[in-house]
């Protein structure tokens, strides 16, 4: 009788592995509500865009602002790179992350407005330069070296939106009672009080940036697609991504 106890099975073929893909996402600032390219001071509010690529094609968030290679007057690209965050998954998964990519903003009269200092209502962008002239005036302290800059001279070149040379000067001062980016808040708060309604109520660029780049972060570390939470505290009007 033949003994096949030891025949040997069939090979199983072995299974392919599927292809990974590498993406990224690229954040990229410039100067909020200035008309001159890249970051001038960390102590002057930034505009976040962010591009999600993983593919030929990119998508951008554009986040109420900038498009990547946008110029300003001199040819200068107006987006200067500040974090860029890679990651590799299967295809699948990377097409689940766009989608939710695309979703993770903040969206509009839903769970929060946007709050538009440039080209918003008129009475709220005045008020608030009205307020940041009052801060000035009461709460700097001492003159920088330069003569020449002056308390007035400072709301002067604020008023004009002269952003990166007022940016140059706010460190030679110093600040009554808190410094100048805790002032931005304060004043913002002051102003939407006055007119009925509170700071937490809206959002700025860097909240949504900030809602994109910890749903890929979360990503990376977890490998899984989970839109963060929308829950908003009031507008993040500083912004450095980590």
């Amino acid at each position: 009788m033949l003994n096949t106890s030891c025949k040997k099975e069939k090979d199983e073929p072995t299974p392919t592995p599927e292809v990974k893909y590498t993406g990224t996402l690229t954040v990229m600032q410039k100067d909020a509500y200035s008309d001159v390219a890249g970051r001038s001071s960390d102590l002057w509010l930034p505009h976040t865009t962010t591009v999600f690529k993983w593919s030929e094609d990119s998508v951008v968030q554009l986040n109420h602002g900038t498009a990547p290679g946008e110029v300003d007057a001199n040819g200068d690209e107006f987006l200067v790179v500040a974090k860029t965050y890679t990651f590799s998954w299967t295809k699948t998964e990377i097409e689940k992350l766009e989608t939710a990519y695309k979703s993770a903003t903040f969206e509009e009269g839903t769970n929060s407005k946007f709050l538009n200092l440039s080209d918003g209502t008129a009475v709220l962008e005045k008020s608030f330069i009205s307020g940041i002239k009052d801060y000035i005036s009461d709460g700097a302290n001492g003159f920088p070296n330069d003569g020449n800059i002056t308390k007035d001279s400072l709301i002067t070149l604020f008023a004009s939106g002269m952003y990166n040379e007022f940016a140059e000067y706010i460190p030679s001062f110093s600040w009554k009672k808190s410094n100048w980016t805790i002032a931005i808040e304060a004043v913002l708060g002051d102003v939407l009080s006055a007119t009925g309604e509170q700071l937490n109520d809206y959002h700025v660029c860097n909240d949504d940036a900030d809602l994109q780049v910890r749903l890929i972060k979360n990503f990376i570390s977890t490998g899984k697609v989970e839109m963060p939470s929308k829950d908003n505290d009031g507008p993040m009007m500083y912004y450095t991504p980590e």
